[in-house]
């Protein structure tokens, strides 16, 4: 049963020996996949198509090197792919590649001619966002490539332009013409490296790209992983040294994604940073670097090591918010600090946890039958216990932005809050259906229970959310969840029954299908709130759903089970509604999901100084509007629990400043207030 609860990681050394080419690769993943995938696919014209433009998007996503006669060109292969899958005549990857790698290198040659002279931001000109199809020829090419470059140098100048308040300059600012000179050959500079690096990438990294891309077409989180990435994976995990507690990948668009927060770090404990964030910027010592102006080497001295000791980096969510985080590079050694729980007022106390990932402490030798009983429900109940002795009145578990983890830790958690029964069925590829078991009988808390979720919100804590839903015995708040019911887990890319020690390929394989107690699936669907409330992350575009290759939701069995008892959901949804509509802080998200409706697929950017400012302008005020009026109406009272409270007072002056700031981040949470009101309504009905 628990090798579908558990995600493996191998640390294995690294033999030297030879590569496979990669036809051989690509076979060995899809008989890899034919094994052990929950719904292997079939390699038909269907799938040809949705690996043909999977690849095309990646190679280039945002259309500013190949051509329409390009396509033309490759679309020959656009229904030839299933029969490469298939053992037959393999040229796709090599024609596809030999093209953009041309593009490219005429794209470095054309931007050396573009940078040379200044741009006229004078002249009336707009660029529309993202562009929707190929250049029709080297000219239309030359004019986006202009217009792209033109918008960048115009952004950095403004934002560099900007006071204190955000503001800038109607008019253009003094010595313009020396700023624009700079920031040209800034740009050149970025875009040489960068146009190198995809050069350079062509050849190293284009190839384990491509079977990431064929592991994808079997749905969004089967992936191909090399041993460099496995090696990388086990020394990020490795708390020794002094870091910020947060690890990246380059995404498709090579950007510094944040893929993981190490529990108890530094960024973990911020509250302001997420997986799915990119890194724009990182500063020390008073000086501040676009992130591609450095080197994987710099990045490292950046974000690890002794010196310096703080940071401030600069993120863009998903959703487009940029945020500036200061943070403090440390070890994390206190371990019981990595779930935290807090107090809300003083008269009727309301406990708050927030738990941003389900996390374990695995050995590195950990196997599939020696799963860890210590983690983040460990940890929870152990913030239980402290709040209950503070004679808590309700619960209140934040599960916003929490990407999911442990599916044993799931299992275990939801046995806190309910006595005995399933907590969930899963699904084998042979449609066996198994129901899983709270793992401890009895429960440690028993009264009211609210979950904050989001459509940021995934996996394991849909799992969790979906399973208390299913008993009644929480309120789940917020917005829908995200939509991911499987499960995966790393194994060696090895056909026969017993891999190799020396293996150097890997795949994340989903291999079963996680169902609620009910019967239904949270796969694209997410979690449906008992009580909504307006959610930035909201759009389709965030969600499970939106991946072309997500496998499609069903019903399992139904299992038997005990309901607990909720209050009047449609009084507390209509209470909570009449608040929300007169709340500024809701209004501004609901304003802001408009706005991301239009801003994400058709933006035109003006592209002369004036125009371009009022645009800045505008941005800028949707996301400030949602600061601004992220403080509470009523301000709502914060304090550590007693247990904590006396520690905090004995601490380092760097514990009580990252203390007071996440009071602070608490207290500034119209959500958490509502979720406060929605409590106050259930208890005092």
């Amino acid at each position: 049963m628990k090798k579908c609860l558990y995600l493996l990681f191998f640390v294995l050394p690294l033999y030297a020996y030879p590569q496979k080419p990669l036809k051989e690769k690509a076979l060995l993943m899809k008989r890899f996949l034919e094994q052990h995938h929950y719904q292997p696919l079939v390699w038909n014209d269907s799938a040809a198509v949705l690996l043909y433009n999977r690849w095309i998007d990646n190679l280039d996503n945002e259309k500013l090197f190949l051509l329409k006669e390009d396509i033309t060109e490759l679309d020959a292969y656009r229904l030839l792919l299933d029969d490469e899958m298939n053992g037959k005549q393999w040229g796709f990857f090599d024609k596809s590649t030999a093209i953009l790698k041309k593009r490219v290198q005429h794209t470095d040659s054309m931007l050396t001619l573009l940078l040379s002279k200044p741009f006229d931001f004078l002249k009336q000109d707009n660029i529309v966002w993202p562009f929707t199809s190929f250049a029709a020829s080297e000219q239309e090419l030359y004019q986006r490539w202009q217009r792209y470059i033109k918008w960048r140098v115009l952004s950095k100048i403004a934002e560099a332009s900007a006071d204190s308040a955000g503001k800038i300059p109607a008019a253009l600012p003094a010595g313009f013409s020396k700023l624009e000179q700079q920031e040209r050959n800034r740009m050149q500079k970025l875009e040489k490296n960068y146009l190198a690096n995809k050069l350079s990438s062509i050849t190293t990294r284009f190839e384990e790209d491509y079977l990431d891309d064929i592991a994808w077409c079997y749905d969004p989180h089967t992936n191909y992983m090399n041993m460099a990435a496995k090696t990388a994976f086990a020394a990020e995990m490795n708390a020794a040294e002094l870091t910020a507690g947060m690890y990246m990948d380059e995404n498709d668009k090579d950007e510094l994604e944040i893929n993981y927060l190490q529990p108890g770090g530094s960024a973990w404990r911020s509250g302001k940073i997420n997986k799915g964030d990119i890194i724009v910027k990182l500063k020390m010592n008073d000086k501040e670097k676009d992130v591609k102006e450095l080197t994987d080497e710099e990045i490292d001295t950046y974000l690890n090591g002794a010196l310096p000791k703080e940071i401030e980096i600069t993120v863009r969510t998903a959703a487009g918010e940029t945020k500036n985080v200061k943070l403090i590079k440390e070890k994390v050694t206190d371990e019981e600090s990595v779930v935290k729980s807090f107090l809300l007022n003083a008269t009727q106390p309301v406990g708050y946890i927030h738990l941003p990932g389900f996390y374990s402490r695995e050995n590195d030798d950990a196997d599939y039958d020696n799963l860890s009983l210590d983690g983040c429900a460990n940890d929870v109940s152990k913030e239980i216990i402290k709040l209950k002795k503070d004679s808590v009145k309700a619960i209140i578990l934040d599960l916003r932005n929490n990407g999911g983890g442990s599916m044993w830790e799931a299992m275990q958690l939801a046995g806190i809050f309910i006595d005995i029964g399933p907590v969930a069925s899963v699904k084998e590829k042979n449609g066996k259906v198994r129901f899983l078991k709270d793992p401890n009988r009895g429960s440690m808390y028993d009264g009211p229970l609210l979950i904050l979720v989001n459509g940021s919100s995934a996996s394991a804590s849909e799992f969790l959310s979906a399973t208390l839903q299913d008993y009644k015995r929480a309120l789940i708040v917020g917005g829908t969840t995200y939509g991911k019911g499987t499960a995966q887990v790393v194994l060696p890319m090895d056909t026969t029954a017993h891999p190799a020690k020396n293996s150097i390929d890997f795949v994340k394989v989903t291999g079963s299908k996680f169902y609620r107690i009910n019967g239904s699936t949270t796969q694209r669907k997410g979690v449906e709130p008992d009580i909504r409330l307006p959610d930035i992350y909201s759009d389709t575009s965030f969600k499970e759903s939106f991946n072309k290759s997500a496998l499609q939701s069903d019903n399992s069995k139904t299992g038997t089970y005990q309901l607990f008892y909720l209050p009047d959901i449609a009084m507390l949804a209509a209470r909570s509604k009449s608040r929300v509509d007169t709340t500024k802080y809701f209004a501004a998200v609901n304003k802001f999901i408009d706005w991301y409706k239009l801003y994400k697929t058709n933006r035109t950017v003006p592209l002369t100084w004036n125009g371009y400012t009022a645009f800045y302008t505008s941005t800028k005020n949707v996301f400030k509007d949602l600061e601004e009026k992220k403080d509470c109406a009523d301000t709502l009272s914060v304090r550590n629990n007693s247990f904590d409270w006396q520690r905090i007072m004995e601490s380092t002056g760097v514990s009580k400043e990252n203390n007071e700031a996440y009071l602070d981040g608490i207290k500034k949470d119209e959500t958490i207030a509502e979720a406060y009101r929605i409590l106050m309504d259930w208890i005092n009905k």
